[in-house]
């Protein structure tokens, strides 16, 4: 199961360490963030650039949520937690579930191969949403990213997912 702890925006490693070290090795797996990888057009090159998917969330895979809920409310209080009110809540199994298909172990989500066939249609070749197109959205091939529309963490939320294109077989037109 994954609980989410609600940080200070761009305290998540740091507040990763110090959960790690609060917390028990029997009821901890891993703590981590969430990180998506997508290509960025940098003086006329696509590079690979990491970005936090979710900014302020630090991510808890654990079978005891209770237990590390007991455990953080001991903490001291500043710069641990972004809120007063919650300190851990739990992802329900379906949220949990399409995180773990998407991310690895580190909280990694990689990018996406992608193939466009001559009418347009995208075929997933490799990557995390290999099986998902049903939950696509809309994919940006000029940025570079498919949009996935999730509940995530009690709301509706749009996951932008970095493709990469490995082969494009549309018919091209001279302009004019």
């Amino acid at each position: 199961m994954w609980c989410v702890v609600h940080v200070q925006d761009g305290g998540e490693g740091h507040i990763e360490d110090l959960v790690a070290g609060l917390l028990p090795d029997t009821i901890h797996v891993r703590c981590f963030h969430l990180i998506r990888g997508r290509k960025k057009k940098f003086e006329g090159q696509w590079q690979t650039v990491y970005e936090n998917l979710f900014p302020g969330y630090v991510f808890i895979d654990t079978d005891e949520p209770d237990r590390v809920y007991q455990e953080l409310k001991k903490a001291p209080k500043p710069k641990l937690l972004f809120s007063n009110e919650e300190y851990v809540s739990a992802l329900e199994k379906r949220e949990s579930d399409l995180m773990e298909r998407l991310a690895d172990r580190n909280g990694r989500i990689g990018i996406s191969k992608v193939k466009i066939d001559g009418d347009g249609r995208i075929d997933y070749v490799s990557g995390p949403l290999v099986g998902m197109g049903k939950m696509v959205r809309r994919v940006n091939l000029h940025k570079r990213i498919a949009e996935i529309e999730a509940e995530i963490m009690g709301r509706k939320r749009i996951l932008y997912l970095g493709i990469e294109i490995v082969a494009d077989s549309r018919k091209k037109t001279k302009a004019g």
